[in-house]
């Protein structure tokens, strides 16, 4: 078939579907432009691979965990604050209970759609916000600029691109994840991910700056998640051989997702609740929790800079295939 793009609703709210031989992918933009659903097609029906709400009062007690929500910046920032370059940000403190921000400021705001193609078995949207037209971020982040993301759905593979540009005169931090949340019946289910260390946490779960070897020691061949609770943070394998990327084997449905990440991408939470409630958040993050307050070297906690009218781009990308 020929790959298609159409209007719809996912629960009565406006939606965009995309459509190819293998897959299915529905974005909604006025949810933070949240992929909200991903469906692999076979021959007598579907696989919904995202966890999704079940009505809007589900979604809106909880949207980080439904979807693929866009994280900037993503993860905590200690007591809402820190200061870069001589410049104080002051972020809400949306985890008031850790006095925490958490996951930024994009993922609940509505974004446009400005553009759509489909040219044989591939779907192209892309979806974008900007800064100025939204008083509460700039109070918290004092800049304009303008983030796109770029949906293309190809035959079984979903590649995702951020489009960052910095549209003030001033030089600014940045850093963006994603929190993806796949189902995953951990009873018949494997977990993969190509990392050797992991953070060190304390009891809100910041960085106390140490590397520590990591405690799942069959994490990078495979492993059971039932019954193991993770809310751990990993630092990216970086060895030239080594894919950065994220693995699951749904064995049930015969299926195999790789989520892979380019280098801006140098780090990894993954978040499952307790371990038995049938979903895993692999999550990319350019940026380490907490990371422009942490005296480290910024190499190694992922704070970047765009300098005024920069633009950078960041590249992910999800893989489905039958086994």
């Amino acid at each position: 078939m020929t790959a298609s793009i159409k209007e719809t609703t996912y629960l009565g709210i406006p939606s965009i579907k995309l459509e190819t031989s293998q897959m299915e992918l529905t974005v909604v933009p006025d949810w933070g432009s949240n992929a909200i659903s991903m469906k692999w097609k076979k021959e007598n029906g579907s696989v919904e691979l995202l966890r999704g709400p079940s009505s809007i009062q589900d979604y809106e007690q909880a949207p980080i965990q439904f979807g693929v929500p866009i994280l900037f910046p993503p993860n905590r920032i200690s007591d809402g604050e820190f200061t870069f370059n001589g410049q104080t940000y002051s972020f809400d403190l949306s985890e008031p209970d850790k006095n925490n921000h958490i996951h930024g400021f994009v993922y609940q705001k509505p974004w446009k759609v400005t553009h759509t193609e489909v040219e044989g078995d591939r779907a192209k949207l892309v979806t974008s916000i900007e800064s100025k037209d939204h008083p509460d971020i700039l109070a918290q982040f004092p800049h304009s600029f303008r983030i796109e993301m770029v949906f293309l759905l190809e035959g079984a593979s979903l590649k995702k691109h951020a489009v960052i540009t910095n549209l003030s005169d001033q030089t600014f931090p940045w850093g963006i994840g994603y929190h993806t949340t796949f189902l995953f019946p951990e009873e018949t289910s494997r977990f993969s991910l190509a990392a050797e260390k992991q953070w060190e946490l304390d009891e809100r779960l910041l960085p106390t700056e140490k590397l520590i070897q990591t405690r799942h020691t069959a994490i990078k061949e495979g492993m059971s998640l039932q019954q193991v609770e993770l809310d751990d943070a990993f630092l990216a394998e970086e060895k030239e051989l080594e894919t950065n990327q994220a693995v699951m084997t749904l064995e049930d449905e015969r299926l195999q997702i790789r989520y892979k990440a380019d280098e801006s991408f140098k780090h990894w939470v993954v978040y499952n609740a307790d371990g038995a409630s049938g979903y895993i958040c692999p999550e990319p993050y350019t940026w380490i929790t907490n990371a422009p307050k942490l005296s480290l070297d910024k190499e190694l906690t992922g704070v970047q800079t765009l300098d005024s009218s920069q633009t950078i781009v960041v590249k992910t990308e999800i893989d489905v295939t039958s086994l």
